[in-house]
């Protein structure tokens, strides 16, 4: 089972008394993805979930008289996938009239509110949406729809919500999108989708914490690398200075800072000055153990090559 089948199997289990949020839910649902019939007037939803099909006809019977019907189609393909639509006949034209779905809005569109907002939005994506996993790469729902001025109400209420709602073309459909995994969160929460969303949610949460620990264990072998590199180099100077070098020449602090870095060839500038503070030199910095080790570096390539 996807993803998104699990989304949409949650969301039918949502129920609302809301007369007009449940009526702005079943207009979504026709123009993002139905159709109208004139001769004879009729209206007709297709989907190849069962159980959407079954919603919509609940909702509408709830407030409108019809007479319905439900086609089953299996269409031709190695998955043997199957199609059901509902047929509205009878009654057709009084939902056409109360939704006036012959125009750009009905009248609870043109007023709505945000509990009709989160309805507008719970039934479009119920029609035409889909969301993929949490654990996937990336993050990413979206809403298809061949009426552009249903995509373009429907990008206005999620970006109300701040949601960056972003529209492209695919082939001879308009797609409404959102990456931002916060904003699939905050629209599954809107929509009625608790469950899932909070499932969601901790697996983000679970992802983003592997993968911060993921970054800083990296992080610590990449420091670590360029330690061994830094005290390497170091290492490489202090050798040549012990063994070509008249030692009694160097200041004293010079030699405790060769000392320490023989001693301990692993440490990190901060770990020695912790050496440093606590055997030598408690008022040391970082900036001038650096200075000292560039001095050293520095006394080494003059010697070995004093004609430079």
């Amino acid at each position: 089972m996807s993803f998104s089948l699990d989304v949409k199997t949650d969301l039918l289990n949502f129920n609302s008394n809301d007369e007009i949020a449940n009526k702005l839910e079943i207009e979504s649902m026709i123009r993002v993805s139905g159709e109208i019939g004139i001769l004879p007037v009729k209206l007709s939803l297709t989907s190849n979930n069962s159980g959407i099909i079954r919603r919509f006809l609940s909702l509408v019977k709830k407030y409108y008289k019809v007479d319905t019907n439900i086609l089953k189609r299996v269409i031709d393909r190695f998955d043997s996938h199957t199609n059901y639509t509902a047929e509205i006949t009878e009654g057709a034209d009084k939902i056409i009239e109360d939704l006036n779905l012959f125009g750009d809005a009905s009248k609870y569109k043109k007023s709505i509110e945000e509990i009709g907002m989160n309805a507008y939005i719970r039934g479009a994506f119920l029609v035409r949406g889909s969301v993929n996993d949490p654990n996937a790469r990336s993050a990413h729902l979206e809403i298809s729809s061949t009426n552009e001025e249903e995509i373009l109400f429907i990008q206005r209420i999620m970006n109300e919500y701040d949601l960056n709602a972003r529209i492209t073309k695919r082939k001879t459909y308009l797609v409404l999108y959102i990456k931002a995994r916060d904003a699939i969160t905050d629209f599954l929460y809107r929509i009625g989708c608790k469950k899932i969303m909070e499932s969601y949610q901790d697996t983000i949460i679970t992802k983003v914490a592997k993968t911060n620990a993921k970054r800083s264990v990296n992080l610590t072998l990449a420091n670590q690398d360029k330690t061994n590199a830094s005290a390497k180099e170091q290492l490489k100077y202090i050798e040549y200075l012990e063994y070509n070098y008249p030692l009694q020449n160097l200041d004293s602090k010079l030699l405790m800072v060769m000392k320490v870095r023989k001693d301990y060839p692993d440490y990190s500038l901060m770990d020695l000055l912790d050496v440093i503070h606590e055997e030598y030199d408690p008022k040391l910095t970082k900036s001038g153990l650096n200075h000292r080790f560039r001095r050293l570096k520095e006394l080494a390539i003059e010697h070995k090559n004093p004609s430079n």
